[in-house]
């Protein structure tokens, strides 16, 4: 089985457009305004809901307040929310059940990164490398045989593998892992945050499902 893949941070209507056409299962798009790759909630609900028909839009959050939220989820329909932040296993247990598909992120650096999965009762668990001041998008690879023990300590949650994935490494990674997806972000950028080379998605893409 290849994994799904999801191209996180896109910022263009049009360029959507052609990232679905090239095969990407999922397309991120950041609502966390300290993001580089930040998309204003208003002008993303302009299209967002027109291509919702035809392609699967995940909402990324740090940390969000349930009304914002809740108002996003309401002016445009989502996929999944991906929450990046510190959030609670209450918190993100009460948008479970509110029907939504919640992925937690958790960022990595020692298998002790791993702990506080078993407090979530969440069945997608993105796993990114650490970095203090960033939440995802840096670019940076953790070690992978921490996802592997991920795997070993949770075979009941689905794997999103981020972190530094490539066009380059981005096989490796899914024949040493076998993670339920791959999230990339700047891997797959012309060097400008939110903007993709649309050439890097497809290669990306190619060799994620090779």
């Amino acid at each position: 089985m290849s994994p799904l893949v999801k191209i996180c941070g896109v910022t263009q209507r049009a360029q959507a457009e052609a990232i679905a056409e090239a095969g990407a299962d999922f397309i991120g798009v950041n609502f966390w305004p300290s993001s580089k790759r930040f998309l204003n909630p208003k002008s993303a609900a302009e299209w967002v809901g027109e291509l919702a028909e035809k392609m699967q839009f995940i909402g990324v959050f740090v940390n969000p307040d349930p009304r914002h939220l809740g108002a996003i989820l309401n002016a445009m329909p989502l996929a999944g929310v991906q929450l990046h932040g510190d959030e609670s296993p209450e918190f993100c247990a009460e948008w479970v059940k509110k029907g939504h598909r919640v992925i937690k992120a958790f960022q990595v650096r020692d298998a002790a990164s791993l702990d506080p999965v078993a407090n979530y009762d969440v069945q997608d668990i993105l796993l990114d490398a650490y970095h203090p001041g960033e939440r995802g998008g840096t670019g940076e690879t953790f070690p992978w045989e921490l996802a592997r023990e991920f795997l070993k300590r949770y075979p009941e949650r689905r794997l999103w593998l981020s972190g530094g994935l490539v066009p380059d490494n981005v096989a490796q990674a899914v024949q040493g892992v076998q993670p339920h997806a791959v999230d990339v972000a700047s891997g797959v950028e012309t060097g400008t945050p939110g903007v993709k080379d649309l050439e890097k998605v497809a290669a990306f893409i190619r060799a994620a499902k090779g």
